[in-house]
């Protein structure tokens, strides 16, 4: 069942940015009564407003007629699916929207009041409920508009508190743009948040280096890795997340990456941008995940590899952090490599072999690697670790590794 979504709160909030947003071609998805469109018309040189309830276009083509205004034109659509019926939209009387609509339109404004709220059982109102959680629709809308949207166009969203604004969030970036409040208001038990969105520079600028398929891959405190495709090769692209205050980590990390590849240590670093770099995908799996399916000879090997790498580190002076609790950076395949130097840093008191150390005695490894018929004397290794950190030299790193038998 499809009503009339009359303007209420959240329309007259986002009415007040359509009006300063509007410029040359406009898209009003799910008009509604065509409150967004109007609005958008008074900058625009025209306006395509669509709805897939037929009593919304009626409503919205009468408010149109009753303003005398000339440049909206009203479609029938379920969200973009109008735009891909080429027989229907040669039928267009005006040729100058018929010629645009027939090559692949892209828009300088998309605005869209979705219905957002979490779906209540046994209503059907589809002006209100955007799914069973709430957000379905506007997923369904973000994963599709950066066919229409041009370049350094814009789109203006209207949503509520009580659908899961962090959920939000993630779809948002996972489809591939950036996103900024530019408004808020509470109203009642909600409120109601403006969000401007554009595509994220980062992967324009990826897609003309050539990197195809590009799709989110994991997320962190700091930042958002993408995997996608290059030269038939899998590569991963780490960006700063668009929410993090933390500055100049990534452009931290490309420092060290490089300066560690030297050493063959870390994922191949192929190249870097503004706000992001590429290396290569790493295969394998995760250090515990690794240990618990091999066998005591080949997890010996792997640990000995671990540590020569970080002594490597701390003769480098570059302190990896994290590494007493490395569980997701540290991948295995045949070679260890490891993973995320964000805070990597120069010190003259490196503990990254000291820190391992802590990892491999912990009560949870000591008990993996005992199953696995590696023994470690904990107390035999801090004290090794102890004359380690006195000492940093191959001579007490090989105490150490001499342990693991």
């Amino acid at each position: 069942m499809f009503e009339v979504y009359e303007p209420m709160e959240d329309s007259l909030l986002l009415e007040k940015h359509v009006k300063k947003y509007s410029r040359n071609n406009v898209l009003d998805m799910g008009t509604g009564s065509g409150i967004q469109a109007i609005a958008a018309s008074r900058k625009a040189e025209f306006v395509i407003a669509v709805d897939i309830s037929n009593e919304s276009l009626k409503k919205t083509q009468k408010n149109i007629e009753n303003t005398g205004i000339k440049n909206i034109f009203v479609f029938k659509s379920d969200l973009f699916s109008f735009f891909d019926k080429p027989r229907e939209i040669k039928n267009i009387k005006n040729k100058k929207i018929r010629n645009f609509l027939l090559k692949k339109p892209k828009f300088d404004l998309i605005v869209f009041n979705p219905p957002y709220l979490p779906k209540d059982q046994g209503i059907k109102d589809k002006t209100i409920y955007g799914g069973v959680k709430g957000h379905e629709t506007l997923e369904e809308f973000l994963s599709q508009t950066e066919n229409y949207l041009k370049k350094d166009g814009k789109v203006l969203i209207v949503f509520s508190s009580l659908t899961n604004k962090e959920k939000i969030d993630e779809i948002i970036t996972e489809k591939g743009f950036n996103f900024k409040i530019i408004d808020q208001e509470k109203i009642s038990f909600e409120t109601l948040f403006v969000y401007s969105i554009k595509r994220s520079e980062v992967l324009e600028s990826l897609r003309k280096k050539g990197l195809k398929n590009i799709k989110i891959f994991a997320k962190g405190h700091r930042g958002l890795l993408y995997r996608a495709n290059l030269n038939k090769k899998d590569v991963v692209v780490k960006t700063k997340l668009p929410e993090s205050k933390a500055k100049g980590r990534i452009e931290n990390e490309t420092k060290w990456i490089k300066k560690l590849n030297e050493k063959n240590i870390g994922p191949k670093l192929l190249f870097s941008g503004q706000g992001y770099f590429v290396y290569n995908f790493v295969k394998g799996e995760f250090i515990v995940d690794f240990i618990e399916k091999n066998k005591k000879k080949d997890i010996i090997r792997i640990l000995k590899d671990v540590f020569m790498q970080l002594y490597k580190m701390d003769k480098m002076n570059l302190d990896k952090e994290e590494m007493h609790h490395p569980l997701k950076h540290i991948i295995v395949d045949k070679k260890p490599i490891m993973i995320d130097f964000e805070r990597c840093r120069k010190t003259k008191k490196p503990k990254n072999v000291t820190q391992f150390c802590q990892f491999i005695t912990s009560t949870s490894m000591e008990q993996l690697l005992r199953k696995k018929g590696i023994k470690i004397k904990k107390h035999e290794v801090i004290g090794y670790a102890i004359d380690y950190k006195k000492d940093m030299s191959k001579k007490n790193l090989n105490k150490i590794l001499n342990l693991l038998k």
